[in-house]
């Protein structure tokens, strides 16, 4: 959104301002750190708030020596409950997507209908001028944000 892409969107949008182009920059943030965690999932290890973790150790389990080589030595298995199986990539996934929805105040889409020629999964949330839509395929864009039905670019 840094580039040639906020003078098009000052061009088009004339009431996009200073405080949406803020706005943008923050959720650019997070969605960075939403793409990660997402490849951390996809991977099986990651860090996390600066601790390694690695998916392949079951709850309490102490990593061998494989594990500490391949990962280092203060690795630790990424599954946090004893009873789920919900992972910390998982679990700092749903935390990024919550940090994202409060910065816009969005609400769940009531319906699946398409939205002002725009098709968009049950995933998808709208707030105003906003459209945010979350996948968790790290191979593209983990985090979509629309601005008046026009992709905004977070990469």
């Amino acid at each position: 959104m840094l580039q040639i892409q906020s003078i098009y969107f000052g061009q088009k949008h004339k009431d996009f301002n200073f405080n949406d182009f803020k706005l943008i920059k923050k959720i650019k943030r997070l969605a960075g750190k939403h793409h990660k965690q997402c490849e951390n999932a996809c991977n099986g290890s990651g860090v996390v708030n600066g601790q390694m973790y690695y998916n392949g150790l079951s709850f309490g389990q102490a990593p061998g020596d494989y594990e500490r080589r391949e990962y280092g030595y203060n690795v630790k298995s990424a599954y946090i409950n004893a009873e789920n199986e919900e992972d910390i990539f998982n679990i700092e996934i749903e935390n990024m997507q919550e940090k994202i929805k409060s910065l816009l105040g969005i609400s769940p889409l009531e319906n699946k209908q398409d939205i002002k020629g725009l098709s968009y999964c049950d995933k998808g949330y709208i707030a105003g001028k906003y459209i945010l839509d979350f996948q968790h395929d790290p191979r593209g864009a983990t985090v979509k944000l629309y601005y008046e039905n026009d992709y905004v670019d977070l990469n």
